[in-house]
C-alpha cells in the first residue's frame, strides 16, 4: 500500500473540472481545449531539419533504397506509418521495418544492421528509436549508408555518428516532449507542409498511448487529431473505432480500448500487422487485420489467464518478494503478470521466461521499492537490466538463479524509497452527479485520482473469482480489477476508503457511478 497525498485539499466538488485545472497551474483550461494548428511549432526550428529534408529527396529523386526502422509499441507503429505513408506518397523507393521483440529485441540491433547492408539499402530512418545505437551507427556509416535518427528518448553517452538526428533535446526547439510520432511528425510537415496534417490523427493516437503531457503543441495535436478521428479518412482507424462502438473518440478510449489492441500485436505476434491495418485501402482489407488483431488481443487475454494461474502455482508466502520462473512463459506478457502479482499480494513481484541458458522477464514494484536500484546491485550477476523505478526488465544466465533470488530478496527491505500516490483530492460520491464523470471524460481527466471516504457498502462479491465488486448504493459501485484481497479484508460492517478513477458502467441502458480502484484503507 502506498501513501497517499491530497493536492486539494478544498477541492470544489460542484465545479469539479475547474478545480483540477485551477490547482493544476491552468487558470483558463478552456483555453488548453482551444490550440489548433496555429500552436503547431515550426518543424524547421529543430536542429538539421533542413539537411534531413535535402537528403530525403535527394534519395527519392534518385531512387535510392530507403528504410523507416520503428518500434513494435504504438508510438512506434505510428511513427513508422507516418514516416512511410509520407515518402511513399512523395514517390520514394521504400519498405519500412519493426523488430520482432521475440527474435530482434528493441531498436536497431547488431543483426539487423547487418541485414540492412546486405540487403542494400541506401538510406535508414528510425523513428521511436536510435538515440543509443551508437554501434549500429558506425557499422552502417562504415558500410556506406546513411542513417537519420528522428526519436524522443534520453541519449546515454555519446550520440551515434549518424548522418543526421532528428531529437527536440537537441534542438532549441520551444516544446520539449513530443511523442516518437511527434518528432516523425515534424518530418513530415517539413516534407509536405499543411498536407502532414492529414495524418494528425494518428500523431494523436501515439502521443496519447505513449503517455506524453498533453500541453501545449502534444495538446494542439491531440485537439486536432481526436476531431478528426470521430470521421477519419484512415480506413484502419475508422473500422477500428466503429468496431468498439466509439462515437466521438477521448483520450481514455484511446488509452483504455484503442491503444492495447495495437499494443498486443506486438506482445504477441508482429506489430507490422498494425501497421498494414492503418496502410489499408479497402474496407475488406482493413476488416480482415481487424478481424485478426481483435483475434490475437483475445489470445493475449486468455494467455495472461492461463499464465497467471501458472504464477500462482509457485507462489511462496514466506519470501518478501515474488519471483516466479517458468519455460512455458510468454515474453509478450511478463509485464502484464508481474503488475498483477505485484497488485494481488502486495510484493515487489518478478516473473522470468526460462530460455535455453538465460532467464528474460519483467519486474514490477510494490511498496515504494525502486527496482532499478536494486538490479544495479545486483548487476553483477545480470547480462542486461533497464527500465524505472517501478518497472524494468532483466535477463541473467540460469546458473545465477539460486543467487539472484537470494540476493535480490535481501535487498528488498532496504530498497524503499519516500514515494506517494497524489490524488487530485476527497470526493463525496453519494453527491456527485453522474454528469460530472461524463466532463471529467470531456475535459481529459478521467485518469484523476481521487479519495473517497466513509464508504458502507450494502455488499460485495467476486467476479469471475478475480475482481472485487462493491455495492454502494443504487447508483454506485466499485470494482478493484484483478484484485481478491479487499473482497477477503472486508467485514459486513466495514468502512472503507478508496484511492480511484471515477467512470460509468452502462448495463441494458442503465448508468452507474463507478469507481475503479486502485487502493483501499479498512477503517
Amino acid at each position: 500500500m502506498y501513501k497517499w497525498k491530497i493536492k486539494n485539499e478544498h477541492l470544489d466538488q460542484t465545479r469539479l473540472v475547474e478545480d483540477i485545472y485551477r490547482t493544476r497551474g491552468v487558470s483558463n483550461y478552456q483555453d488548453l481545449f482551444d490550440l489548433d494548428e496555429r500552436d503547431l511549432n515550426d518543424p524547421y526550428l529543430l536542429k538539421d531539419m533542413q539537411k534531413t529534408v535535402d537528403r530525403i529527396m535527394d534519395a527519392i529523386k534518385t531512387k535510392e533504397k530507403i528504410l523507416i526502422y520503428g518500434d513494435y509499441d504504438v508510438d512506434g507503429i505510428t511513427s513508422t506509418y507516418i514516416l512511410y505513408k509520407t515518402l511513399k506518397d512523395l514517390g520514394a523507393n521504400i519498405r519500412y521495418d519493426i523488430p520482432n521483440r521475440f527474435v530482434d529485441g528493441y531498436g536497431l540491433t547488431h543483426a539487423k544492421t547487418y541485414d540492412i547492408i546486405n540487403e542494400e539499402f541506401d538510406l535508414v530512418i528510425t523513428v521511436d528509436n536510435g538515440i543509443k545505437s551508437t554501434f549500429e551507427a558506425k557499422v552502417l556509416k562504415e558500410n556506406g549508408v546513411d542513417l537519420i535518427i528522428t526519436d524522443h528518448h534520453e541519449q546515454e553517452g555519446e550520440l551515434p555518428c549518424a548522418y543526421t538526428i532528428i531529437h527536440t533535446a537537441l534542438s532549441d526547439y520551444p516544446f520539449k516532449p513530443l511523442a516518437g510520432v511527434g518528432v516523425a511528425f515534424k518530418v513530415s510537415q517539413a516534407l509536405i507542409g499543411d498536407d502532414a496534417l492529414e495524418y494528425i490523427d494518428i500523431v494523436a493516437l501515439g502521443t496519447i498511448a505513449d503517455m506524453m503531457p498533453l500541453v501545449d503543441e502534444n495538446r494542439a495535436i491531440v485537439n486536432l487529431g481526436l476531431k478528426k478521428m470521430i470521421s477519419s479518412q484512415n480506413l484502419g482507424i475508422s473500422k477500428l473505432i466503429s468496431f468498439l462502438d466509439i462515437t466521438y473518440p477521448s483520450v481514455a478510449d484511446i488509452q483504455y480500448k484503442i491503444a492495447p489492441r495495437l499494443n498486443a500485436c506486438g506482445r504477441m505476434k508482429s506489430a507490422k500487422l498494425a501497421v498494414d491495418l492503418l496502410l489499408s485501402k479497402d474496407n475488406k482489407t482493413a476488416l480482415q487485420y481487424l478481424e485478426e488483431i481483435e483475434e490475437i488481443n483475445n489470445k493475449r487475454k486468455k494467455l495472461t489467464k492461463v499464465l497467471f494461474n501458472e504464477a500462482l502455482s509457485q507462489l511462496n508466502d514466506n519470501e518478501p518478494s515474488i519471483i516466479i520462473h517458468s519455460p512455458i512463459m510468454h515474453e509478450g506478457v511478463l509485464g502484464i503478470i508481474a503488475s498483477r502479482l505485484a497488485n494481488e499480494y502486495s510484493k515487489v513481484s518478478v516473473v522470468l521466461k526460462e530460455e535455453e541458458f538465460t532467464y528474460k522477464g519483467s519486474i514490477r514494484s510494490y511498496g515504494s521499492v525502486d527496482v532499478i536500484y536494486v538490479l544495479s546491485e545486483l548487476k553483477d550477476l545480470l547480462v542486461r537490466y533497464g527500465g524505472h523505478q517501478n518497472a524494468a526488465g532483466l535477463e541473467f544466465k540460469k546458473e545465477n538463479l539460486t543467487e539472484f533470488k537470494r540476493r535480490f530478496n535481501e535487498m528488498i527491505p532496504n530498497a524503499k524509497r519516500e514515494e506517494f500516490v497524489v490524488a487530485e483530492g476527497v470526493i463525496d460520491i453519494y453527491k456527485l452527479d453522474i454528469n460530472q464523470i461524463f466532463e471529467l471524460d470531456q475535459y481529459d481527466l478521467k485518469n484523476s485520482l481521487f479519495i473517497f471516504d466513509g464508504i458502507i457498502p450494502s455488499s460485495k462479491y467476486l467476479i469471475k473469482g478475480e475482481h472485487t465488486k462493491l455495492m454502494i448504493n443504487s447508483t454506485t459501485e466499485a470494482i478493484f480489477f484483478n484484485n481478491k484481497n479487499l473482497h477477503s479484508k472486508m467485514k459486513k460492517s466495514s468502512v472503507v476508503t478508496l484511492l480511484g478513477r471515477l467512470d460509468i458502467n452502462t448495463f441494458r441502458g442503465r448508468s452507474k457511478k463507478q469507481i475503479l480502484i486502485e487502493d483501499f484503507e479498512i477503517n
